[in-house]
């Protein structure tokens, strides 16, 4: 048996995780590793590209040299390169052990550290961050795991800290795996997104920001984002 086929080829043409270098590396485990920056047949790649590396823009606006932010989960690691100029310490957590040995090779020179993390039995330091960003995250798990991840996140972040979390929007109208990506559990709509913020922070406190995006699929889709202000002092639920 060759020594290709014997690795493990993560990137190319796979529309669920974005690389954005090559790499070839041995993992941890003695594994070869062949990392393909992502090129999907049929699909805009400067467009994919720009509007993952976009959505971490809106984290940018609440960073500031030397604050802490959470990544959660980070995939390839790119956006602590996205972030660096603004100064920050950066954590990624992902769930693919692989993927996170690929990103501290890749990125681990921007101030940023990257772990293994579960989405669905989140560990976080209490009051550990000052921005936390949970970008295209959500609906990998199922709905009745969301409530515990955002309350996680909630309580990860310092009194008057921030969540930047993202959900594609539904296509089907009703909250639940979707038809279009074997990949997402728990889809939502716009009210059961808003809802579910709403019980873990001030709903005064909520903004939502909406964009029209071709995803990878192939799909037009509306990605809802909810941007979330901790308070310095308040309740755990909505007033």
């Amino acid at each position: 048996m060759s020594s290709d086929e014997q690795a493990l080829f993560l990137g190319g043409s796979d529309k669920e995780r974005l690389y954005l270098k090559d790499d070839v590396f041995v993992s941890e485990c003695g594994v070869r590793v062949v990392v393909k920056a992502t090129d999907i047949p049929g699909v805009d790649m400067r467009d994919t590209v720009a509007r993952h590396k976009a959505r971490y823009f809106q984290l940018g606006l609440f960073c500031r040299p030397d604050l802490r932010l959470l990544d959660f989960p980070c995939g390839s690691g790119y956006a602590a390169e996205v972030l660096a100029p603004l100064h920050i310490s950066y954590t990624g957590l992902d769930f693919d052990k692989t993927t996170v040995e690929y990103a501290r090779r890749t990125y681990g020179r921007y101030r940023a550290g990257y772990d293994v993390g579960d989405l669905r039995n989140p560990e976080l330091p209490r009051e550990g961050y000052d921005v936390v960003g949970c970008i295209e995250g959500l609906e990998h798990i199922e709905l009745d795991r969301q409530d515990g991840l955002i309350g996680a996140l909630r309580d990860a972040l310092v009194p008057g800290g921030v969540l930047v979390v993202s959900s594609p929007e539904a296509r089907s109208g009703v909250s639940g795996p979707s038809a279009d990506n074997a990949y997402h559990l728990g889809e939502l709509t716009r009210a059961d997104f808003l809802s579910l913020l709403s019980r873990h922070f001030n709903s005064s406190q909520i903004e939502i920001v909406t964009q029209e995006a071709t995803l990878t699929t192939g799909f037009k889709n509306t990605c809802l984002y909810g941007i979330c202000h901790k308070p310095e002092q308040g309740s755990h639920a909505a007033a």
